[in-house]
């Protein structure tokens, strides 16, 4: 567990909680209250609390002019909070350019453009994240725009870093004015909800894994264009290429004839996540999924078929086949949601698959179930490999008797991002 859980015991885990609580009755109520705290920057905050202390130090206004201090003070923050409507940002065009997805630990970057179409220029303008959950960091200070001329379009980067996988809502971007006097931010301007998935971080697996020689069961034709060879020839059709025509055979045979091209054959390679698991542990669970997120960054890479099926509680599977980058991020996108179950005493029969084909287990944890289930579907697909992340060093020591290669926590988090 991450010590750091433990500071954000009592707050949501979502920022989907707290978008549904803003919106209730005692939310409201709520940030009514607290506006003219939160109206406050962090220089008016300073200057609020140098009000506290010295309005504490000057109650003894007989023996001290401290008082005079503390009535300066207040006076500053009163004013800059009745200037407050000079900083509104009617008519500020407002949107965010957010990545897809991301990987967990990675920071993401979100770009908030900011269009001016009149009728005066803004100045001083400051761009806030939302309060993000425990794993979630933004990196770097606030983003910030001094001049925002009349019919000007400008991009301001944030960035954020989120440690754990899932579907994320980050929430809504506050763009606020500070002029004139920097105490206090004028009515905030907030962007559309954004949301990111956070998907594994890839981590090395010991050993590559190798590519079956073409031709083997498990293969598919591509379809498409590319590194095609020459099957033959036949008669030309309408909507054939022009340049596809073979000028020999067409003088020989009389009537037009065109080139038939055939696609090579890409290797159809099977990754099998295993999320069954005697007790969840989050940091060697996400591990696992980071080697499986690996495997099919591999498979894509060497122009395979690939395909990510994950095994369900009742034996039932779900099936995302990847072909290419949409492929891939589509895997991906189920990685992120995958969650660990509890090992049950009944594990459903291997299937037999495509014996040509090349076959990864990632195991989220290792038990007796999981040898079992590991020896029979060693036994229906040889050749099969297996990984399983575990902080036990005699689960690894079992595992590695079967031939699954165990990684420890520290292992899995020193492998270095593909």
């Amino acid at each position: 567990m991450d010590l750091r859980e433990l500071n954000y015991i009592l707050i949501p885990r979502s920022n989907d909680t707290w978008e549904a609580w803003r919106k209730t009755r005692f939310g409201r109520l709520v940030n009514w209250l607290a506006a003219p705290v939160l109206s406050l920057t962090r220089e008016g905050q300073v200057v609020a609390v140098a009000t506290l202390v010295g309005g504490a130090a000057g109650v003894d206004v007989g023996g001290s002019h401290l008082y005079l201090v503390f009535a300066g003070l207040i006076s500053l923050l009163l004013t800059a909070f009745a200037l407050r409507r000079l900083a509104r940002l009617d008519g500020i065009q407002v949107s965010v350019e957010r990545p897809e997805r991301v990987e967990a630990g990675l920071p993401a970057t979100l770009t908030v453009v900011l269009h001016n179409p009149g009728p005066k220029p803004r100045f001083a303008l400051r761009i806030h994240g939302p309060f993000l959950p425990w794993d979630g960091r933004w990196v770097g200070a606030p983003g910030a725009v001094a001049e925002l001329p009349v019919g000007a379009t400008v991009r301001v980067p944030l960035q954020v870093r989120f440690l754990c996988r899932g579907d994320r809502l980050i929430g809504r971007l506050t763009v606020v004015s500070v002029r004139p006097l920097g105490l206090a931010q004028g009515r905030p301007l907030r962007t559309e909800p954004v949301r990111v998935t956070v998907v594994p971080r890839r981590v090395n697996v010991p050993t590559p894994p190798p590519r079956p020689a073409g031709g083997s069961p498990g293969t598919a034709r591509r379809q498409g264009l590319g590194a095609e060879q020459w099957a033959g020839v036949r008669p030309y059709r309408a909507g054939d290429r022009l340049r596809d025509l073979h000028a020999r055979s067409w003088a020989r045979l009389g009537e037009p004839m065109v080139r038939v091209f055939e696609a090579p054959q890409r290797a159809l390679e099977q990754v099998l996540v295993v999320p069954q698991v005697r007790r969840p542990e989050r940091e060697t669970f996400d591990a696992a999924l980071g080697i499986s997120a690996a495997l099919l960054h591999g498979v894509i890479g060497r122009d395979a078929i690939g395909t990510l099926e994950v095994l369900g509680a009742d034996g039932g599977r779900s099936l995302a086949v990847g072909r290419g980058v949409a492929g891939l991020e589509r895997a991906l996108d189920r990685l992120a949601t995958v969650a660990p179950q509890r090992a049950s005493a009944g594990w459903p029969a291997p299937e037999s698959g495509a014996q040509g084909s090349p076959l990864y287990v990632v195991f989220g944890g290792w038990s007796e179930g999981a040898g079992a289930f590991w020896l029979a579907l060693r036994g229906a697909r040889p050749g099969a490999r297996a990984w399983v992340v575990s902080r036990d060093r005699r689960e690894r020591e079992a595992a590695a008797v079967l031939g699954v290669e165990a990684l420890s926590l520290d292992q899995a988090r020193a492998g270095q991002v593909l």
